[in-house]
């Protein structure tokens, strides 16, 4: 009898209760109403909710109701269904999982079913999944590589998880729970076969139809044999016999975990992925390696005494040895022995250790009184080592096995209304709240001011509200920015307020307009470079040190001024007044930086620039106003300082767009300056103007650059907010941007005020070349370009800001550096260009140098260009559709050879392709080009003429190996493949053999002009290009047998591109095609360190090239005729 009543009497209360019993089990919740009495009881011991019943490890507890399998422990019996073991000693997979599953033996016909389903299933696999897998270590240890697997494949599959689906889909649907099993039992086979592939280093191969479920398993694993490509059948037996044994073992730790996930009612992946992390552990299927683990630390048999000796003082324990179910011996182990006989044993000295433990613990009473013996686990190990499986994937190939057992487990379940399982537990803390010190503090306020917490009380203290940005109020910020727009008038107005007495100084110091001119020119060339040394010094020390020295050398320049009387000293002392009054105008830039963000840059830097804007017109004005007054011109003191070092400040110059927003800036500035340097001498001629009225012309230009930056302002801050809201990002109080292109968002407004200013400039010229120009149209054409331009400057100042907003101070310097230097030549050029070809000619040149600026404005948002190729290079990787121009392609897919096709290509001629990266740039400063593959002898393949491979019987022309693009980390880099055809008597250039080791020296600054040049291929027959985007950090020599790598660290995401070699290349051009000089490339030598990358096998000879391209033809093929299926 297995069912009756269990009579328990409560001695708490001497109440008896009546708890059935059916099939020998009582129900836990019949305990519950077994209650105490609650006066005095522990309320951590929840007394009022009835007896709870405690079971650590749920040694005697049952959670289900199960028909799946039964092992009788007395009878040494397995039951499947059933079905005894002996019965399905000769079964397959799908026989045993269709049992365990669907309950019943399947016919031929739903065997045959059963074995198409899956293999559709592991062929319909999606390709991010392998991706995910080979972006990750091969070192890594199993676990973490065949979750990230089965995750991917989930994450291609939403329609298999309930939460985003239907809460319901499984329940008591059988439909939905079989395809479900069909993906996971498929999903779960080919991430084995990726990981144990990848770990292995071994080219994966997919399954294929015509082949079983383990037949497909061993092959997508690499566990073939190297002559026939094909599974050992001995192995594949033992095998599948052996995961008849593990397909299901009760509730076993595998089993109850995914039972466990799966009484949330979620999909079977998710239930598998807690299966294999429970697998994992050394008291479960790691306990095959941890059994291994301890054979390898007893070594030999005379140590086998000792280490029992420890066992039994409790030292030390014993893997594999006993089990919680079986006190005798475990009815899994003679069938064990059995399959180890069909397996060669006798050179593994551990199996023949193993035997030994055993002999000596089965005659040890200390084992046999406590019923212990060996276990599954014990020898099991030994099969799949045998098999060809390292010790550290055992694990996962004992779920390969197990897997049969979970699905079914996990079937049922959902067919049955399992409970969700939410255990209790019996609580040993602090049943009494306790207050924290911040809350006693707190509470005894309340007591002392007799307040009552209420339901209005915090439960917690108020958390402190969210920092501003800046601690200054909106009026605070407008005065410290016009504070410093008024310290940064200082150099525009001592460098314009003597224009309009140009005239009378050359006058008064005897010399000509042109060298007058030269003190501009001095003046501004000391403006540009000042600030590379005052813009670092203030990023370093702080803003007011750095004003402090400004004016100090700028009040004593003046000084000095008062007191010369010679152009010489004119022309020197104007420089240091220079030098010391250009440093506000960066500091102007780096003070706004300070205290406001990207969002309302646009407005406060309008008020920056005011003072630069105004001192040129005022200074004039000024300027024209005391020239009458004054009878001899300004002293000068000659001073000795010390040359500024501008060297920090000029590497921001080779940045990319950095560079090309300084030149754009520079062009502005210098246009603007060669318009207003000409109007003094221009206007006297044209229009017979004295001084004071010369100085009343430059007010159109003040008012224009006036309106120029509240208008330029509020339109930029409108611009930034219009592409936030597009792009869907936040305005953020804060200097970075992320991904949201800054650039696009300031040379919007830009460009058509350039375009604006150069057609002004164009109808200046245009009227000052009539001979009697109107004075009011002149003065509008001023106005509008004054406002253009200004404008125009001060929006690419404040894309400098943006671009360098942790260092303003020093990216303005450099700003200041260029503009300045270009205005100093446009100041000395425009007067004897003027007396040479005329005013109207001057003006059209300056026309043309704005124009020019169009071109760096566009390219900041826009690629290098690219060498010219013909025609597009049909190309693709095993993982990749065919590569269109232009496309993005992650680093992971680029790791083997690509796939070349013959395409719209000649298939009698021979070809030779090249593959570079144009985006290098190292130590920060040196933008070089790197070859990563030159292939020669390409010919169409001859089983496939659609296919370019290399002829493998020329073998004394040897490749330089293919090295796998690797961007550096969140960035992307343009790589380019160029085809060429191969002369008939084609000869490697001996001056190139430096190229073939896969190092950085050998391969960085490769010069393709140079060489096509040298070997006489002449132009490319055809070209392609691609972006490679790495959003994955590739551990360093992760690749398989790579022998070294180029390294591409750079410290920007894209860098201006060269030829430029990073080597002495002398070539001899006489018979070469295409040149007919000898040509040398000599370059400052640059240290560049070897850094081994991911890089695919480099393969030295044109057989093993050809074998690894052809390889990845039959892959992509493979993978072309599934996806097609799959449609």
């Amino acid at each position: 009898m297995s069912s009756g009543i269990l009579y328990v009497k409560d001695s708490r209360t001497d109440v008896q209760y009546e708890i059935p019993i059916r099939r020998n089990a009582v129900s836990a919740v019949d305990f519950k109403k077994i209650k105490g009495p609650g006066t005095g009881a522990d309320r951590a011991d929840q007394v009022a909710g009835g007896l709870r019943v405690h079971d650590p490890g749920l040694r005697n507890t049952t959670v289900v109701e199960t028909a799946i399998s039964f092992s009788d422990h007395e009878r040494s019996l397995l039951l499947f269904r059933g079905y005894s073991l002996e019965q399905l000693w000769q079964s397959d997979f799908e026989d045993v999982l269709h049992l365990l599953v669907w309950g019943s033996y399947p016919t031929v016909p739903q065997r045959n079913n059963l074995s198409h389903r899956l293999t559709e299933a592991m062929l319909a696999v999606p390709d991010d999944v392998q991706r995910t897998i080979w972006g990750l270590p091969g070192t890594s240890s199993p676990l973490p590589l065949i979750v990230a697997g089965l995750s991917a494949c989930l994450a291609s599959h939403p329609d298999m998880i309930p939460a985003s689906h239907d809460a319901n889909m499984y329940r008591n649907n059988p439909e939905d729970t079989d395809r479900a099993i069909i993906q996971t039992v498929a999903a779960y086979a080919v991430v084995f076969g990726l990981v144990n592939s990848h770990r292995k280093g071994l080219r994966f191969s997919p399954p294929s139809r015509g082949r079983s479920y383990y037949e497909n398993l061993f092959v997508m694993a690499g566990l073939v044999d190297s002559r026939t490509g094909r599974p050992d059948r001995v192995k594949l037996s033992c095998f599948r016999r052996f995961s008849i044994l593990n397909s299901d073992h009760g509730m076993a730790l595998t089993v109850f975990s995914a039972l466990a996930t799966s009484s949330s009612l979620t999909d079977p992946i998710s239930c598998l992925i807690t299966a294999i992390g429970s697998a994992w552990g050394p008291l479960h299927f790691g306990a095959t390696e941890s059994a291994k683990r301890t054979l390898r630390e007893i070594g030999e048999a005379k140590n086998i005494p000792g280490y029992i000796h420890n066992v039994k003082q409790g030292h030390v324990k014993v893997f594999g040895y006993g089990h919680r179910s079986y006190k005798g011996i475990d009815p899994r182990v003679p069938p064990i022995r059995s399959i180890l006989k069909d397996l060669d044993m006798s050179a593994d000295k551990l199996f023949k250790l193993a035997e030994r433990i055993e002999s000596a613990c089965s005659n040890d009473a200390y084992f046999t009184e406590r019923g212990l013996y060996v276990n599954g686990d014990f020898y099991g190990h030994f099969i799949f080592t045998a098999i060809g499986f390292d010790p550290e994937i055992i694990p996962a190939a004992m779920l390969a096995q197990r897997i049969m057992g979970i699905m079914a487990h996990w079937r049922e379940y959902m067919l049955t209304r399992g409970k969700l399982l939410r255990p209790s537990h019996i609580y040993t803390g602090e049943a009494e709240e306790r207050l924290l010190p911040k809350f006693q503090q707190y509470q005894a306020t309340l007591v002392a001011a007799n307040q009552p917490a209420t339901e209005g009380t915090p439960l917690l203290a108020e958390q402190p509200a969210k920092k501003p940005y800046s601690i200054f109020t909106p009026g605070q910020k407008r005065l410290i920015i016009l504070t410093a727009a008024l310290a940064s008038s200082f150099s525009p107005l001592s460098a314009n307020i003597y224009y309009p007495a140009l005239n009378s100084i050359a006058a008064d110091l005897h010399v000509t307009s042109s060298q007058i001119n030269l003190t501009i020119t001095t003046y501004m060339l000391c403006q540009g470079l000042a600030p590379a040394f005052m813009g670092s010094f203030a990023d370093q020390a702080g803003r007011r040190p750095a004003y402090i020295l400004c004016f100090a050398v700028y009040i004593t320049g003046n000084i000095a001024l008062a007191l010369q009387h010679s152009y010489p000293a004119l022309l020197i002392l104007r420089a240091i007044q220079s030098c010391g009054s250009s440093g506000t105008v960066a500091l102007a830039s780096a003070v706004a930086a300070d205290v406001i963000t990207s969002a309302e840059r646009g407005t406060y830097m309008g008020i920056t620039s005011l003072g630069i804007i105004l001192a040129p017109s005022v200074g004039p004005l000024v300027g024209g106003i005391l020239t009458p007054a004054i009878t001899s011109t300004p002293g000068q003191k000659s001073s000795r300082i010390a040359l500024p070092n501008p060297l920090t400040t000029l590497s921001l110059l080779s940045h990319r767009p950095t560079g090309l927003v300084l030149l754009s800036n520079g062009l502005l500035f210098a246009s603007y300056y060669a318009v207003t340097a000409g109007i003094p001498s221009q206007f006297k001629e044209t229009y017979h103007l004295n001084d004071f009225v010369i100085g009343l012309v430059f007010v159109p230009a003040g008012v224009g650059s006036l309106l120029s930056t509240t208008f330029s302002g509020l339109l930029l801050d409108w611009n930034y907010r219009r592409l936030r809201e597009q792009f869907g990002s936040p305005i953020l109080q804060a200097h970075h941007h992320g991904a949201f292109p800054i650039e696009r968002a300031r040379i919007q407004i830009c460009l058509p005020l350039t375009l604006l200013a150069a057609l002004s400039i164009l109808s200046y010229s245009a009227l000052m070349s009539l001979a009697t120009p109107t004075l009011s149209h002149a003065l509008v054409l001023i106005f509008a370009i004054s406002f253009s331009i200004t404008a125009a400057y001060n929006i690419m100042n404040i894309l400098i800001v943006d671009l360098y907003y942790s260092t303003p101070a020093t990216a303005m310097a450099a700003n200041n550096l260029v503009r300045c230097f270009l205005g100093a030549a446009a100041t000395g050029l425009v007067h004897p260009a003027m007396v040479r070809w005329g005013t109207g000619w001057t003006t059209i040149m300056n026309y043309h140098l704005l124009i020019s600026l169009l071109i760096p404005l566009i390219t900041t948002q826009i690629i290098d260009p690219l060498p010219h190729y013909p025609q597009t290079l049909h190309l693709h990787y095993p993982n990749t559709p065919w590569i269109q121009p232009g496309d993005t392609l992650q680093i992971l897919d680029t790791k083997p050879l690509p796939t070349l096709s013959t395409q719209h290509l000649p298939l009698h001629q021979t070809y030779t392709i090249l593959f570079l990266d144009l985006d290098v740039l190292y130590n920060h400063t040196t933008a070089t080009v790197i070859l990563h593959w030159y292939q020669p002898d390409l010919i169409p393949y001859a089983n496939n003429t659609n296919i370019l491979l290399p002829m493998p019987q020329v073998p004394t022309r040897k490749p330089a190996p293919y090295i796998a693009p690797q961007p550096p980390t969140n960035s992307h880099h343009r790589y380019l493949y160029l085809l060429y055809t191969q002369p008939p008597n084609y000869t490697f250039p001996e001056c190139f053999e430096h190229i073939f080791p896969p190092t950085a020296e050998a391969r960085a600054g490769f010069d393709m002009k140079l060489f096509t040049d040298a070997a006489g291929l002449g132009t490319p027959v055809a070209g392609n290009w691609f972006y490679v985007r790495n959003e994955v950090d590739l551990p360093t020599g992760s690749g398989s047998g790579s022998k070294g790598g180029v390294a591409t660290s750079t410290s920007m995401s894209m860098a201006t591109t060269t030829t430029t070699s990073m080597r002495w290349v002398e070539c001899d051009l006489s018979s070469s095609r295409s040149s007919s000089i000898s040509t040398s490339v000599l370059t400052t030598s640059t240290a560049i360190a070897a850094t081994t990358t991911t890089t695919h096998r480099p393969t030295d000879s044109p057989t093993e090239t050809t074998l690894a391209m052809s390889n990845n033809i039959e892959e992509s093929q493979a993978q072309v005729q599934a996806q097609a299926r799959l449609s």
